[in-house]
């Protein structure tokens, strides 16, 4: 009885776990709240056997509403929207069961109407991001309904991978809203600097121009349909020609500041002398996007004290309008310019951070390695973004830290050196790939102990009988599943490489080092796809074992695949033995046949064929391969 029962135990758990897996695949896979709220309720539904459930969400006016639901009717919705045991925002909630709800202090028309619909007992399981509670998912029961420790730990589950999902998609929603602001601030840039009596232009990381402002297309005698193909060196002068040019190359290159001078032909003919400063523009992310410059003519010493002017004024103007935070100091490194934006990243009033040093925005414990204050000051540093791919963290006002990403550019004004930093608020990325992290290391630790469960209940069941075939062949394909799950592993199950899966697969590396060879280029293969290949080169492999070309000494195996592009992506794999026993077709399909002729042509939505060859077996793959799986 103890056995049986312990068999029924793990039966739920694999059950369990299934559907903690769908979930969790669904989950990933959504393309919409619609499509994530059917696959919890399915989770739901399956998990914890219960016929009816719901789904809840605050809306904007902190209201409870139902937006998706199983087994309850429209007036039932409409009467308990809004009733909840949480308000918006609530942190620390904890599930509630009830077992009868004419046993709680419900008021009595609450009652009357659960109890008209059929429901007993109920659930509430509150669903959480960021810590607040956001909604909540229901679970109904004819009957009273007392819920085991399993159902609150999967339902506590189930609510924390949706919560994740809910996180992801708000963090998602949060960086197109900032990618929208980014471009807005773009096109108002370019309107605010359009008829400023400043020429201002802008070019890409290569060089190439990619906006003239008015007064710049008017000093060049250019239409706007024509910045695109227009190029500025056959205007200079052919005395500074190369002096210019290498100045402008070497900041292209090392993304620094450039302050040149010298002399353009204007439409007219005339050679102006032109003071130009160009700085680096680099993205919230601190990808060189190229330069900013400002030409000024100084021609005439009067313009060109308007021209500066007017520029420094463009250039707080494009401070203030930028989508992060801006923080500029001077030489000593003392703040001399902040934007508003940055009072929301630092939690400081502008007044409070002017005049003050720089330090007083880093940690104390980060204060002797912040690449904000090493090497930055004192000497002339380089353009180069700060925090592409590291973490650095910031210090707010109230003495918490936030983990940023920092672009530095230094400008060089009459004054001295200037640095500019621009300052990314990523929390929520951070947040996102925290939790994103944490559950696919849950599913993986999830997934490993369901197969050292079944790999137990293998054991036991076979102690104490001779070994057999079977035995043998169960735990080989059990050991199979477990290589390729440890390759998935490794790249979150987001893919496995094929090269990988047939060298662990086969021994290359091992066993048959010297009688197995294998070739072809780089392919990623989905999991479901790599878990099937796994099972299918073992099968191959045992075979050729026992039977092919690795049951003599003079046998070899080749395995060689290619891949083509048009007009869709497809793999070609083939199998092939030579120098093993004569060959002839089987009288019946054993397990391994079906297995990959069948399992493997469905996963892989393949054609698979078998060919027993007197030479040795020849097995033929051709599966498509889906966009964005080639590995480069």
């Amino acid at each position: 009885m103890k056995i049986n029962g312990g068999s029924e135990r793990l039966t739920d758990r694999a059950d369990e776990l299934s559907a903690l897996y769908v979930l969790t695949d669904r989950l990933y896979r959504a393309k919409s709240n619609h499509e994530a709220f059917d696959a919890g309720l399915d989770a739901i539904r399956d998990g914890l056997g219960c016929r009816r459930a719901s789904m809840l969400l605050f809306d904007e006016e902190g209201v409870m509403r139902f937006v998706a639901w199983r087994g309850l009717s429209d007036g039932y919705r409409q009467a308990l929207a809004g009733h909840s045991p949480w308000k918006v925002g609530e942190r620390n909630a904890e599930p509630i069961f009830v077992s009868d709800i004419a046993d709680t202090d419900e008021p009595a028309a609450v009652k009357d109407r659960i109890a008209s619909e059929g429901i007993v007992g109920l659930a509430f399981i509150p669903l959480v991001a960021q810590g607040e509670v956001v909604g909540k998912f229901m679970t109904y029961y004819e009957q009273k309904h007392t819920c085991s420790i399993r159902e609150i730990d999967l339902a506590t589950t189930i609510a924390r991978q949706i919560g994740f999902y809910l996180e992801r998609t708000r963090a998602e929603e949060a960086r197109k809203l900032a990618e929208d602001e980014l471009r807005a601030s773009e096109q108002q840039f370019r309107l605010m600097s359009e008829d400023v009596p400043v020429m201002i232009w802008t070019c890409d990381a290569s060089g190439k121009c990619t906006n003239l402002n008015g007064m710049l297309r008017e000093f060049w005698g250019i239409e706007s349909e024509d910045i695109p193909n227009f190029s500025w060196y056959p205007t200079i002068h052919p005395d500074d020609a190369v002096d210019i040019g290498a100045r402008m190359t070497d900041a292209l290159a090392t993304q620094s500041t450039v302050s040149v001078q010298g002399r353009y032909k204007n439409c007219r003919g005339e050679y102006r002398t032109l003071l130009t400063v160009a700085r680096p523009h680099f993205s919230a992310k601190g990808q060189f996007r190229g330069l900013i410059g400002v030409n000024v003519d100084m021609t005439e010493s009067e313009q060109v004290e308007a021209a500066l002017r007017h520029s420094e004024e463009r250039f707080r103007s494009a401070v203030e309008a930028a989508p992060s935070g801006m923080v500029m100091t001077d030489e000593s490194g003392r703040i001399i310019l902040v934007n508003l934006h940055a009072e929301t990243v630092f939690g400081y009033q502008r007044a409070e951070m002017i005049g003050q040093g720089i330090e007083m925005l880093v940690p104390d414990r980060f204060r002797s390695s912040h690449p904000v204050l090493r090497g930055t000051y004192g000497s002339r540093p380089l353009a180069r973004p700060m925090g592409a791919g590291r973490d650095l963290n910031a210090r707010r006002k109230d003495g918490s830290e936030v983990p940023v990403e920092i672009g530095l550019s230094p400008i060089e004004t009459s004054e001295g050196l200037m640095v500019l930093a621009s300052v990314v608020d990523i929390s929520e990325r951070k947040r996102s790939e925290a939790q994103r992290e944490l559950l696919m290391a849950e599913l993986n630790h999830r997934v490993k102990n369901t197969l050292a469960v079944v790999q137990g209940i293998a054991h036991q069941t076979f102690r104490g009988t001779p070994a057999t075939e079977a035995h043998a062949a169960f735990e080989g394909r059990l050991m199979a599943l477990s290589a390729a799950h440890n390759i998935l592993t490794q790249t979150s199950w987001e893919h496995a490489s094929l090269d990988q899966l047939v060298a662990d697969s086969l021994q290359i590396r091992g066993t048959f080092s010297n009688r197995v060879s294998a070739s072809g280029p780089a392919v990623l293969l989905h999991p479901n796809q790599a878990l099937s290949v796994a099972l299918a080169f073992h099968e191959l492999l045992t075979n050729a074992v026992k039977y092919g070309a690795l049951s003599n000494e003079a046998g070899r195996v080749s395995v060689e695949w290619s891949r083509t592009d048009l007009p869709q992506p497809r793999l070609n794999l083939i199998w092939s033995e030579l120098g093993g026993p004569p060959v002839s077709s089987p009288s019946r399909r054993g397990f391994g046949s079906r297995l990959i002729t069948g399992g493997l042509a469905a996963d892989l939505q393949a054609k698979v064929a078998l060919e027993f060859q007197p030479q040795g077996l020849i097995c033929r793959i051709d599966a498509p391969l889906p966009d964005g799986m080639l590995a480069q």
